[in-house]
């Protein structure tokens, strides 16, 4: 994708989210952070690899560790009639760790992945196009953790090492396909790149030369 203005990103100040990040990486890594971060798609894939853990920890937080007590236990079927949940507990972790890790990445998205770009509608209604237009990838992480997860453990085992990994591996799948998803309707739709004008003048000859 472009290469955004060098100018304007060292003019920006350091804001608070970005601090963290920094925080977080690894010095060695920073370098190939920055270089990164200066083509469009380079955070779209940072902001995606922040999504993805967060996704993970709250998965984690919410279907294995005993902070939510009161959940159904792990294993607990459910019958919804047109079909059988073989997990409740699985799916309603997935579905909480999903909306979770959209709301973050949107902020990245608005704050930072796309912040140059016009911004004609209000910041709520942006959200929802946001959710609206990338619903097809939450489906494909959820139907995919509780499609595979099952499969993976009847295969291996339950009590397996990758039947006890068999939660995050299906995520991790799961992500990969609703990043195709998510990069498609957020760089064409939600903050489309608006360079018609500027083409529009470096077409038009100079009529004074």
């Amino acid at each position: 994708m472009y290469p955004e203005d060098a100018n304007d990103q060292e003019a920006e100040p350091l804001s608070a989210v970005r601090r963290i990040a920094y925080l977080l990486i690894p010095g060695p890594a920073r370098p190939i952070v920055r270089l990164v971060s200066r083509w469009t798609i380079g955070r779209f894939v940072i902001v995606g690899g922040v999504g993805f853990l967060i996704f993970q920890f709250f998965l984690f937080l919410i279907y294995d560790a005993p902070v939510f007590w009161f959940l159904p236990s792990q294993d607990t079927s459910m019958d919804l009639g047109l079909f059988t949940l073989s997990d409740i507990r699985l799916f309603i972790a997935s579905v909480a760790a999903v909306e979770i890790a959209i709301i973050c990445q949107f902020n990245l998205h608005d704050r930072w992945t796309f912040r140059w770009r016009p911004r004609t509608a209000w910041i709520g209604q942006r959200f929802i196009q946001f959710q609206v237009s990338s619903i097809m990838s939450p489906i494909i992480v959820v139907v995919t953790v509780n499609a595979l997860t099952p499969a993976l453990r009847n295969t291996a085992g339950d009590e397996s090492f990758i039947g006890t990994l068999a939660p995050y591996a299906s995520s991790a799948i799961g992500v990969l396909l609703g990043f195709a998803w998510n990069w498609t309707l957020g760089s064409l739709i939600i903050w489309p790149h608006q360079r018609k004008a500027d083409d529009e003048r470096q077409t038009v000859p100079d009529r004074l030369s």
